[in-house]
């Protein structure tokens, strides 16, 4: 899990955009779960079965009473670990590091932030 401290006059669906438009320009698929929670899924579509993918899945959500946002990473490649499991770790891992970054670097930049 990352968490992103967010300034306290931050609006949460400002910063919940914000974040999409970092996750849709890398194309990720973008899906609402509530009025501060979504799940981005890598590759454009849904990763439904986390267990089994190879693609990154981030559940997504601000949380105004803290200031903060949170990230959680779902997809471990826990599926195979008799095989490749720590590559598909690590590469999962990397991925998601990569795009706590980007949604950080936005923020920063964004003027609600």
């Amino acid at each position: 899990m990352a968490r992103v401290k967010l300034a306290a006059d931050a609006r949460p669906e400002q910063v919940l955009a914000t974040v999409r438009e970092t996750f849709e320009s890398r194309d990720y698929l973008w899906e609402q779960t509530g009025p501060l929670t979504a799940v981005a899924s890598e590759g454009g579509e849904p990763v439904r079965h986390a267990l089994i993918s190879r693609r990154l899945r981030v559940d997504v959500r601000v949380d105004p009473e803290a200031h903060r946002l949170e990230l959680t990473q779902r997809t471990h490649g826990a599926a195979y670990a008799a095989n490749d499991a720590p590559y598909f770790f690590v590469r999962l891992t990397m991925r998601f590091r990569r795009m706590t970054r980007a949604v950080r670097e936005d923020l920063a930049a964004a003027p609600h932030h």
